[in-house]
């Protein structure tokens, strides 16, 4: 029997691992192939690579990123492919299903489908989580005994991923579930937290010794559950090469004093980065969505790991119950004041199977009906407001994120502290919005110092984010429109490179770049020699005055 197993992924980058899951686990007589693609794919033509293959079977995963494309993609197989039988499953179709019956398949598989597809795939009844036109499961979502996984093949270090293992990410699950009940996420409907052997983890993790694998990502929805264990972990972690790196998500203030201080005092801190889910500092809020959060211990632990090097991923979500834009603001600028190393700012999406969507109609909450079903209005936040929002959220990723204008930003906020990041953030997302795309280097500079012109004097905002702009590249950039060093004053200042610092005189005049930038807590003259490597040099104003 030909099964096929696919899905679309967000990018090429991303591996499915609930596939593969299927996959060591198939049954004898299943002639099982594994084929990936991604939402950019043509369905046509990814359809007639399925077809060549004559499956008698299709398992389809489908998540939020993939359903709108999913629901094309069957009708496309389907038209095909007239007798192929289609099973689906993932966390899109695992609570509210009934709507995708209608689409051609023959069932969904709620739950964890390691037993149940294959169950399916032999025409088996009573199938845990199966939902079908004429047969519904009692159970409404599969679990499969992680101790009988442990006994099959390891799906991290199949063969058909060998010469792929150093372009992909390597994800990882050490459990399954999750110990919190926060309302807006789907992970608390699945609040029975089971364990991975630490034996059987170890084992996973031990071949990365001899393979090429760049980044490995913990799918664990709290990785420091187990405090202990978790340290344990990481510590074995240390033995590794150097050069790959791990993705935890970590409840940042439940982590013990013990793998802080492992932490500070033994790891490497370029092996880890950290995603730490804030989604507000409003305790009213996260009291409505059942979020167990000490405030002040996860700011203390984020600034510690940020302190001694470690990349800090912080999370937060708008449109959270008695969050208005006043509130919102506080919150982002809590954050922003420890210097994360990025701030994702997302708007709250009500998803099927949360106590979130139940709870939605008494919040005045308006969503989208279609994927990702992003909050439009709340009884907190108006339509309006979620746009300021998206500017920020817009701002934030080209500008901080990107680590393009972090320094300027970060120093212009140490210099003005009563100055508000969020404003200005949503000012400078504001004129982004405006420009074409894709985005050029220089106009995003050029919006960012309109945006401070709003606080700041003129030669102040210009100088500053010149300061950074002229750093981005080893090349010359083109010159921002703003008051620049005239050319006699850079013939002087070549003049004194050469006669009294001693510099090549073909180098100062083929890879110099001088204006005004921002140093010492002033406007200064910056020379930024791009021959290959940067070098700055600053000067003071005063020295063309002699």
């Amino acid at each position: 029997m030909k099964v096929v197993l696919t899905t679309l992924n967000a990018k090429y980058i991303h591996k499915n691992l609930a596939l593969r899951w299927l996959y060591v686990s198939r049954i004898p007589e299943a002639d099982v192939e594994l084929m990936e693609f991604v939402i950019k794919d043509d369905l046509e033509q990814i359809s007639d690579q399925i077809a060549l293959r004559k499956p008698e079977v299709i398992g389809i995963s489908v998540y939020i990123w993939n359903a709108r494309q999913t629901r094309a993609w069957i009708a496309i197989l389907k038209r095909k492919l007239p007798q192929v039988r289609i099973l689906i499953g993932g966390p899109e179709v695992s609570y509210e299903c009934a709507a995708w019956l209608d689409t051609g398949i023959e069932a969904v598989l709620r739950g964890e489908g390691e037993k149940t597809f294959w169950q399916a795939v032999r025409g088996d009844r009573d199938i845990d989580g199966y939902v079908s036109h004429d047969y519904i499961s009692p159970v409404a979502y599969a679990r499969v005994d992680l101790n009988w996984l442990e006994t099959l093949g390891s799906p991290y270090w199949l063969a058909m991923d060998a010469d792929s293992m150093a372009h992909r990410y390597l994800y990882l699950e050490t459990s399954r579930g999750c110990p919190y009940h926060c309302a807006y996420c789907l992970s608390s409907a699945d609040n029975q937290v089971r364990m991975f052997s630490e034996d059987y983890v170890l084992r996973q993790l031990a071949p990365l010794a001899k393979h090429a694998v760049k980044q490995v990502k913990f799918l664990d929805r709290t990785y420091n559950v187990m405090p202990q264990r978790a340290l344990r972990i990481a510590r074995f972690i240390e033995t590794l090469p150097p050069t790959i790196n791990f993705q935890f998500e970590v409840v940042a203030d439940t982590i013990s004093e013990a793998m802080l201080d492992f932490f500070e005092q033994e790891a490497l801190p370029s092996r880890y980065r950290f995603e730490i889910g804030v989604q507000s500092l409003n305790v009213k809020t996260l009291e409505a969505v059942c979020r167990r959060q000490n405030n002040p211990r996860l700011i203390e632990v984020t600034r510690r790991l940020l302190n001694h090097g470690y990349l800090c991923h912080l999370d937060l979500i708008a449109g959270l119950p008695y969050e208005d834009l006043a509130s919102f603001e506080r919150s982002y600028n809590g954050l922003f004041a420890i210097a994360p190393s990025e701030l994702q700012v997302g708007i709250l999406k009500l998803l099927k199977g949360t106590s979130m969507m139940n709870l939605a109609e008494g919040w005045q909450m308006k969503f989208e009906f279609q994927p990702p079903y992003s909050v439009c209005e709340t009884a907190w936040l108006s339509p309006a407001d979620l746009e300021v929002v998206k500017c920020v959220d817009l701002a934030t990723e080209k500008l901080l994120n990107s680590g393009r204008c972090r320094k300027c930003l970060q120093e212009v906020f140490q210099d003005h502290p009563d100055l508000s990041p969020f404003a200005l953030m949503a000012r400078a997302g504001a004129f982004l919005q405006r420009l074409p795309h894709p985005y050029q280097l220089k106009d995003l500079y050029e919006q960012l110092i309109a945006a401070l012109l709003g606080d700041l004097e003129a030669q102040e905002a210009q100088a500053r984010v010149n300061t950074d702009y002229l750093m981005q590249s080893a090349q010359r950039q083109k010159p921002l429109a703003i008051t620049h060093v005239n050319a006699q004053q850079r013939k002087e200042i070549r003049r004194i490179l050469v006669q009294q610092m001693d510099f090549d005189e073909q180098q100062v005049y083929n890879y110099t770049q001088i204006d005004f930038g921002w140093h010492a807590g002033q406007r200064q003259i910056q020379i930024v020699l791009a021959d290959g490597e940067l070098r700055r040099i600053w000067m003071n104003e005063e020295v063309l005055e002699k």
